[in-house]
Protein backbone atom coordinates (compact mmCIF):
# COMPACT_ATOMS: atom_id res chain seq x y z
CA UNK A 1 0.00 0.00 0.00
CA UNK A 2 1.05 3.68 -0.42
CA UNK A 3 -0.19 7.05 0.81
CA UNK A 4 -1.74 9.41 -1.80
CA UNK A 5 -2.16 13.14 -1.18
CA UNK A 6 -3.02 13.93 2.47
CA UNK A 7 -5.81 11.52 3.42
CA UNK A 8 -5.69 8.89 0.68
CA UNK A 9 -4.16 5.44 0.72
CA UNK A 10 -4.54 2.20 -1.21
CA UNK A 11 -4.58 -1.45 -0.18
CA UNK A 12 -5.33 -4.85 -1.73
CA UNK A 13 -7.75 -7.51 -0.50
CA UNK A 14 -8.76 -10.88 -1.88
CA UNK A 15 -12.25 -11.75 -2.93
CA UNK A 16 -13.14 -12.81 0.61
CA UNK A 17 -12.11 -9.41 1.96
CA UNK A 18 -8.84 -10.41 3.60
CA UNK A 19 -6.03 -7.90 3.44
CA UNK A 20 -3.18 -8.76 1.15
CA UNK A 21 -1.15 -5.77 2.35
CA UNK A 22 -0.18 -4.56 5.81
CA UNK A 23 -3.01 -3.00 7.82
CA UNK A 24 -1.01 0.13 8.47
CA UNK A 25 -4.11 2.35 8.51
CA UNK A 26 -6.18 0.47 11.16
CA UNK A 27 -9.13 -0.25 8.92
CA UNK A 28 -11.81 -0.52 11.63
CA UNK A 29 -15.04 1.39 12.08
CA UNK A 30 -16.18 2.75 15.41
CA UNK A 31 -18.37 -0.25 16.19
CA UNK A 32 -15.55 -2.67 15.37
CA UNK A 33 -16.78 -3.69 11.98
CA UNK A 34 -14.10 -3.72 9.30
CA UNK A 35 -14.47 -1.37 6.43
CA UNK A 36 -13.97 -4.42 4.28
CA UNK A 37 -17.38 -5.60 5.43
CA UNK A 38 -18.93 -2.64 3.63
CA UNK A 39 -16.85 -3.03 0.55
CA UNK A 40 -17.11 -6.81 0.32
CA UNK A 41 -20.84 -6.50 -0.30
CA UNK A 42 -20.16 -4.92 -3.68
CA UNK A 43 -20.44 -7.52 -6.40
CA UNK A 44 -17.53 -6.94 -8.78
CA UNK A 45 -17.18 -8.77 -12.02
CA UNK A 46 -13.85 -9.41 -13.73
CA UNK A 47 -11.91 -6.27 -14.53
CA UNK A 48 -14.74 -4.15 -13.10
CA UNK A 49 -14.20 -0.68 -11.66
CA UNK A 50 -16.55 0.66 -9.02
CA UNK A 51 -16.74 3.80 -6.92
CA UNK A 52 -18.48 4.29 -3.60
CA UNK A 53 -19.11 7.87 -2.50
CA UNK A 54 -20.31 9.43 0.76
CA UNK A 55 -19.43 6.37 2.82
CA UNK A 56 -19.38 7.32 6.53
CA UNK A 57 -16.25 6.05 8.17
CA UNK A 58 -14.80 7.27 11.48
CA UNK A 59 -17.13 10.28 11.47
CA UNK A 60 -15.99 11.45 8.05
CA UNK A 61 -17.19 10.99 4.53
CA UNK A 62 -14.92 8.93 2.31
CA UNK A 63 -14.83 7.95 -1.30
CA UNK A 64 -13.64 4.51 -2.35
CA UNK A 65 -12.46 3.34 -5.76
CA UNK A 66 -12.42 -0.44 -6.23
CA UNK A 67 -10.69 -2.15 -9.13
CA UNK A 68 -10.90 -5.88 -9.80
CA UNK A 69 -7.49 -7.52 -10.36
CA UNK A 70 -6.40 -10.96 -11.50
CA UNK A 71 -9.80 -11.92 -12.89
CA UNK A 72 -11.56 -10.98 -9.67
CA UNK A 73 -9.21 -12.76 -7.27
CA UNK A 74 -7.95 -9.50 -5.81
CA UNK A 75 -9.33 -6.04 -5.35
CA UNK A 76 -7.33 -2.83 -5.37
CA UNK A 77 -9.06 -0.30 -3.13
CA UNK A 78 -8.23 3.38 -2.96
CA UNK A 79 -9.65 5.35 -0.04
CA UNK A 80 -9.65 9.12 0.42
CA UNK A 81 -11.61 11.76 2.28
CA UNK A 82 -14.22 13.25 0.03
CA UNK A 83 -13.15 16.81 0.80
CA UNK A 84 -9.55 15.99 -0.08
CA UNK A 85 -10.52 14.11 -3.24
CA UNK A 86 -12.61 16.97 -4.57
CA UNK A 87 -10.49 19.79 -3.12
CA UNK A 88 -9.36 21.06 -6.53
CA UNK A 89 -12.94 20.90 -7.77
CA UNK A 90 -14.13 22.79 -4.72
CA UNK A 91 -11.37 25.37 -5.23
CA UNK A 92 -12.34 25.71 -8.88
CA UNK A 93 -15.98 26.12 -7.85
CA UNK A 94 -15.08 28.73 -5.27
CA UNK A 95 -12.85 30.48 -7.76
CA UNK A 96 -15.66 30.39 -10.32
CA UNK A 97 -18.07 31.90 -7.79
CA UNK A 98 -15.53 34.60 -6.90
CA UNK A 99 -14.87 35.34 -10.58
CA UNK A 100 -18.61 35.44 -11.24
CA UNK A 101 -19.17 37.83 -8.35
CA UNK A 102 -16.21 40.02 -9.33
CA UNK A 103 -17.35 39.96 -12.96
CA UNK A 104 -20.88 40.91 -11.96
CA UNK A 105 -19.59 43.73 -9.77
CA UNK A 106 -17.28 44.83 -12.59
CA UNK A 107 -20.10 44.78 -15.13
CA UNK A 108 -22.33 46.77 -12.80
CA UNK A 109 -19.52 49.26 -12.12
CA UNK A 110 -18.69 49.63 -15.82
CA UNK A 111 -22.37 50.00 -16.65
CA UNK A 112 -22.70 52.68 -13.97
CA UNK A 113 -19.63 54.59 -15.15
CA UNK A 114 -20.54 54.25 -18.83
CA UNK A 115 -24.11 55.31 -18.16
CA UNK A 116 -22.90 58.41 -16.31
CA UNK A 117 -20.47 59.16 -19.12
CA UNK A 118 -23.20 58.64 -21.70
CA UNK A 119 -25.60 60.86 -19.76
CA UNK A 120 -22.91 63.55 -19.55
CA UNK A 121 -22.22 63.20 -23.27
CA UNK A 122 -25.94 63.53 -24.04
CA UNK A 123 -26.18 66.59 -21.81
CA UNK A 124 -23.19 68.23 -23.54
CA UNK A 125 -24.62 67.34 -26.95
CA UNK A 126 -27.93 68.88 -25.96
CA UNK A 127 -26.20 72.03 -24.73
CA UNK A 128 -24.22 72.28 -27.97
CA UNK A 129 -27.40 71.71 -29.97
CA UNK A 130 -29.15 74.49 -28.08
CA UNK A 131 -26.15 76.77 -28.61
CA UNK A 132 -26.09 75.97 -32.32
CA UNK A 133 -29.82 76.67 -32.55
CA UNK A 134 -29.33 80.04 -30.87
CA UNK A 135 -26.47 80.88 -33.23
CA UNK A 136 -28.51 79.77 -36.24
CA UNK A 137 -31.32 82.04 -35.09
CA UNK A 138 -28.82 84.90 -34.75
CA UNK A 139 -27.47 84.10 -38.22
CA UNK A 140 -31.01 84.22 -39.57
CA UNK A 141 -31.56 87.57 -37.90
CA UNK A 142 -28.35 88.96 -39.37
CA UNK A 143 -29.30 87.63 -42.81
CA UNK A 144 -32.70 89.29 -42.51
CA UNK A 145 -31.09 92.55 -41.39
CA UNK A 146 -28.69 92.31 -44.33
CA UNK A 147 -31.56 91.87 -46.78
CA UNK A 148 -33.41 94.75 -45.10
CA UNK A 149 -30.31 96.96 -45.32
CA UNK A 150 -29.93 96.09 -48.99
CA UNK A 151 -33.56 97.05 -49.61
CA UNK A 152 -33.16 100.31 -47.72
CA UNK A 153 -29.97 101.09 -49.63
CA UNK A 154 -31.80 100.49 -52.89
CA UNK A 155 -34.67 102.74 -51.83
CA UNK A 156 -32.27 105.48 -50.70
CA UNK A 157 -30.25 105.23 -53.89
CA UNK A 158 -33.18 106.30 -56.08
CA UNK A 159 -34.01 109.63 -54.35
CA UNK A 160 -30.31 110.40 -53.93
CA UNK A 161 -29.83 109.95 -57.67
CA UNK A 162 -32.72 112.33 -58.30
CA UNK A 163 -31.22 114.86 -55.87
CA UNK A 164 -27.89 114.74 -57.68
CA UNK A 165 -29.55 115.16 -61.06
CA UNK A 166 -31.63 118.09 -59.81
CA UNK A 167 -28.56 119.77 -58.31
CA UNK A 168 -26.79 119.43 -61.64
CA UNK A 169 -29.85 120.83 -63.42
CA UNK A 170 -29.92 123.88 -61.14
CA UNK A 171 -26.22 124.45 -61.79
CA UNK A 172 -26.90 124.40 -65.51
CA UNK A 173 -29.77 126.89 -65.06
CA UNK A 174 -27.57 129.24 -63.06
CA UNK A 175 -24.98 129.17 -65.80
CA UNK A 176 -27.59 129.70 -68.52
CA UNK A 177 -29.55 132.48 -66.78
CA UNK A 178 -28.24 135.93 -65.94
CA UNK A 179 -27.35 135.48 -62.27
CA UNK A 180 -23.99 137.16 -62.52
CA UNK A 181 -25.25 140.30 -60.83
CA UNK A 182 -26.65 138.34 -57.88
CA UNK A 183 -24.51 138.76 -54.81
CA UNK A 184 -25.30 135.16 -53.70
CA UNK A 185 -24.43 133.44 -56.96
CA UNK A 186 -21.15 132.09 -55.61
CA UNK A 187 -22.89 130.78 -52.50
CA UNK A 188 -25.53 129.12 -54.66
CA UNK A 189 -22.84 127.47 -56.78
CA UNK A 190 -20.88 126.31 -53.74
CA UNK A 191 -23.97 124.86 -52.04
CA UNK A 192 -25.12 123.09 -55.18
CA UNK A 193 -21.66 121.66 -55.71
CA UNK A 194 -21.65 120.41 -52.13
CA UNK A 195 -25.10 118.86 -52.56
CA UNK A 196 -23.92 117.14 -55.71
CA UNK A 197 -20.69 115.88 -54.12
CA UNK A 198 -22.43 114.55 -50.99
CA UNK A 199 -25.15 113.00 -53.11
CA UNK A 200 -22.53 111.23 -55.22
CA UNK A 201 -20.90 110.06 -52.01
CA UNK A 202 -24.20 108.63 -50.74
CA UNK A 203 -24.77 106.99 -54.10
CA UNK A 204 -21.30 105.44 -53.99
CA UNK A 205 -21.86 104.12 -50.45
CA UNK A 206 -25.24 102.60 -51.29
CA UNK A 207 -23.77 101.07 -54.45
CA UNK A 208 -21.01 99.39 -52.42
CA UNK A 209 -23.54 98.22 -49.84
CA UNK A 210 -25.69 96.70 -52.57
CA UNK A 211 -22.67 94.99 -54.09
CA UNK A 212 -21.96 93.32 -50.75
CA UNK A 213 -25.61 92.35 -50.27
CA UNK A 214 -25.94 90.68 -53.66
CA UNK A 215 -25.77 86.91 -53.88
CA UNK A 216 -22.17 85.68 -53.90
CA UNK A 217 -20.89 84.87 -57.37
CA UNK A 218 -18.43 81.95 -57.11
CA UNK A 219 -17.07 82.42 -60.63
CA UNK A 220 -13.35 83.15 -60.73
CA UNK A 221 -12.28 86.20 -62.70
CA UNK A 222 -9.18 88.37 -62.77
CA UNK A 223 -9.29 90.27 -59.49
CA UNK A 224 -7.12 93.07 -58.15
CA UNK A 225 -6.65 92.50 -54.41
CA UNK A 226 -5.63 96.07 -53.60
CA UNK A 227 -8.78 97.50 -55.18
CA UNK A 228 -11.05 95.14 -53.23
CA UNK A 229 -9.42 96.02 -49.92
CA UNK A 230 -9.53 99.73 -50.75
CA UNK A 231 -13.29 99.52 -51.32
CA UNK A 232 -13.78 97.82 -47.96
CA UNK A 233 -11.66 100.43 -46.19
CA UNK A 234 -13.68 103.26 -47.75
CA UNK A 235 -16.93 101.58 -46.78
CA UNK A 236 -15.90 100.98 -43.15
CA UNK A 237 -13.64 103.93 -42.38
CA UNK A 238 -16.47 105.93 -40.80
CA UNK A 239 -17.12 103.14 -38.31
CA UNK A 240 -13.40 103.01 -37.52
CA UNK A 241 -13.36 106.78 -37.07
CA UNK A 242 -16.17 106.65 -34.49
CA UNK A 243 -14.20 103.99 -32.57
CA UNK A 244 -11.00 106.12 -32.66
CA UNK A 245 -9.24 103.50 -34.78
CA UNK A 246 -6.59 104.39 -37.31
CA UNK A 247 -6.45 102.37 -40.51
CA UNK A 248 -3.00 101.85 -41.99
CA UNK A 249 -2.60 100.27 -45.43
CA UNK A 250 0.61 99.16 -47.08
CA UNK A 251 -0.12 97.86 -50.57
CA UNK A 252 2.54 96.58 -52.93
CA UNK A 253 2.17 98.42 -56.20
CA UNK A 254 1.64 96.55 -59.48
CA UNK A 255 0.39 93.51 -57.60
CA UNK A 256 -0.64 90.83 -60.13
CA UNK A 257 -4.30 90.01 -60.51
CA UNK A 258 -5.69 86.84 -58.97
CA UNK A 259 -8.09 84.38 -60.54
CA UNK A 260 -10.77 84.43 -57.84
CA UNK A 261 -14.35 85.38 -57.06
CA UNK A 262 -14.38 89.10 -56.10
CA UNK A 263 -17.53 88.74 -54.01
CA UNK A 264 -16.05 85.84 -52.03
CA UNK A 265 -12.79 87.70 -51.40
CA UNK A 266 -14.80 90.78 -50.36
CA UNK A 267 -16.56 88.60 -47.81
CA UNK A 268 -13.22 87.34 -46.44
CA UNK A 269 -11.61 90.79 -46.23
CA UNK A 270 -14.70 92.45 -44.74
CA UNK A 271 -14.99 89.73 -42.09
CA UNK A 272 -11.33 90.05 -41.04
CA UNK A 273 -11.55 93.85 -41.07
CA UNK A 274 -14.68 93.90 -38.90
CA UNK A 275 -13.15 91.36 -36.51
CA UNK A 276 -10.13 93.63 -36.08
CA UNK A 277 -12.34 96.64 -35.29
CA UNK A 278 -14.44 94.56 -32.85
CA UNK A 279 -11.28 93.31 -31.12
CA UNK A 280 -10.11 96.87 -30.48
CA UNK A 281 -13.53 98.23 -29.50
CA UNK A 282 -13.86 101.70 -28.05
CA UNK A 283 -11.68 101.20 -24.98
CA UNK A 284 -8.40 101.73 -26.84
CA UNK A 285 -7.93 105.40 -27.81
CA UNK A 286 -4.92 104.46 -29.94
CA UNK A 287 -6.41 101.56 -31.85
CA UNK A 288 -4.86 100.62 -35.15
CA UNK A 289 -5.71 98.19 -37.93
CA UNK A 290 -2.91 97.47 -40.37
CA UNK A 291 -3.48 95.85 -43.77
CA UNK A 292 -0.49 94.74 -45.83
CA UNK A 293 -0.31 93.11 -49.27
CA UNK A 294 2.81 91.87 -51.00
CA UNK A 295 3.98 89.27 -53.45
CA UNK A 296 6.41 86.48 -52.59
CA UNK A 297 7.26 84.31 -55.57
CA UNK A 298 4.03 82.91 -56.98
CA UNK A 299 2.05 83.77 -53.85
CA UNK A 300 0.24 86.88 -52.65
CA UNK A 301 0.49 87.54 -48.91
CA UNK A 302 -2.23 89.55 -47.18
CA UNK A 303 -2.22 90.36 -43.47
CA UNK A 304 -4.78 92.01 -41.17
CA UNK A 305 -3.26 93.12 -37.85
CA UNK A 306 -4.78 94.91 -34.87
CA UNK A 307 -3.63 96.00 -31.42
CA UNK A 308 -6.81 94.83 -29.72
CA UNK A 309 -7.40 92.61 -26.73
CA UNK A 310 -5.98 89.46 -28.38
CA UNK A 311 -7.14 85.84 -28.31
CA UNK A 312 -6.30 83.45 -25.43
CA UNK A 313 -3.95 80.64 -26.43
CA UNK A 314 -6.55 78.03 -25.48
CA UNK A 315 -8.99 79.46 -28.05
CA UNK A 316 -6.62 79.77 -31.03
CA UNK A 317 -6.86 76.06 -31.89
CA UNK A 318 -10.67 76.36 -32.06
CA UNK A 319 -10.86 79.69 -33.87
CA UNK A 320 -11.97 78.09 -37.16
CA UNK A 321 -14.44 75.62 -35.58
CA UNK A 322 -18.11 75.93 -36.59
CA UNK A 323 -20.14 78.24 -34.31
CA UNK A 324 -17.15 79.07 -32.10
CA UNK A 325 -16.85 82.75 -31.27
CA UNK A 326 -14.94 84.82 -28.74
CA UNK A 327 -17.39 87.69 -29.02
CA UNK A 328 -20.19 88.35 -26.49
CA UNK A 329 -23.61 86.78 -27.02
CA UNK A 330 -25.42 88.48 -29.87
CA UNK A 331 -22.24 89.98 -31.32
CA UNK A 332 -20.94 87.01 -33.32
CA UNK A 333 -22.31 83.97 -35.12
CA UNK A 334 -19.20 81.79 -35.07
CA UNK A 335 -19.30 81.05 -38.81
CA UNK A 336 -17.43 84.05 -40.26
CA UNK A 337 -13.91 82.67 -39.87
CA UNK A 338 -15.11 79.21 -40.89
CA UNK A 339 -16.40 80.65 -44.18
CA UNK A 340 -13.17 82.63 -44.67
CA UNK A 341 -11.12 79.48 -44.10
CA UNK A 342 -13.21 77.56 -46.64
CA UNK A 343 -12.95 80.27 -49.31
CA UNK A 344 -9.17 80.63 -48.97
CA UNK A 345 -8.68 76.85 -48.98
CA UNK A 346 -10.78 76.62 -52.15
CA UNK A 347 -8.32 79.01 -53.80
CA UNK A 348 -5.46 76.70 -52.83
CA UNK A 349 -4.21 79.07 -50.15
CA UNK A 350 -4.03 79.10 -46.39
CA UNK A 351 -4.97 81.22 -43.42
CA UNK A 352 -2.98 81.53 -40.19
CA UNK A 353 -3.52 83.37 -36.93
CA UNK A 354 -1.10 84.57 -34.26
CA UNK A 355 -2.25 86.41 -31.17
CA UNK A 356 -1.29 87.48 -27.69
CA UNK A 357 -3.61 88.64 -24.92
CA UNK A 358 -3.23 92.39 -24.51
CA UNK A 359 -0.97 92.60 -27.58
CA UNK A 360 -3.21 92.04 -30.57
CA UNK A 361 -3.98 89.61 -33.36
CA UNK A 362 -2.65 89.03 -36.86
CA UNK A 363 -4.40 87.02 -39.57
CA UNK A 364 -2.25 86.03 -42.52
CA UNK A 365 -3.62 84.93 -45.90
CA UNK A 366 -1.60 83.21 -48.61
CA UNK A 367 -3.20 82.96 -52.05
CA UNK A 368 -1.32 81.38 -54.96
CA UNK A 369 -1.05 83.19 -58.27
CA UNK A 370 -2.38 81.18 -61.21
CA UNK A 371 -0.08 82.30 -64.00
CA UNK A 372 -1.07 81.62 -67.59
CA UNK A 373 1.71 79.66 -69.23
CA UNK A 374 3.05 81.08 -72.46
CA UNK A 375 6.08 79.68 -74.22
CA UNK A 376 7.05 83.09 -75.63
CA UNK A 377 6.11 85.78 -73.15
CA UNK A 378 5.03 85.35 -69.53
CA UNK A 379 1.78 87.01 -68.49
CA UNK A 380 3.41 88.75 -65.52
CA UNK A 381 6.88 90.24 -65.40
CA UNK A 382 9.18 89.40 -62.54
CA UNK A 383 9.09 92.07 -59.87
Amino acid sequence: SSTIIATGFAFIVNKTGQLQTRNMYNLQTINGTSVLDFLNKIDLQKEDVHAVQNLQYRGKEFIFFIVSLKEGQWRLIFQQEQGDAFSELYKARQMGIIILLCGSIGVILIYYLMSRKMIRFIELSEQQREKMNEQLIESGKLASIGELAAGIAHEINNPVAIMVEEAGWIQDLIKAEDFKDSENVQEFSRSLLQIKLQGMRCKDITFKLLSFARKTDPRAVKTQINDLIEEIVKLSKQRAKYSHIEIKTEFEQDLPELMASPSELQQVFLNLFNNAIDAIGTANDEGMVSIVTKRTGDTVLISFSDNGQGIPKSNIARIFDPFFTTKPIGKGTGIGLLICHGIIKKLGGGITVSSGVGIGTKFGLTIPLVLEKDTETPLFKEL
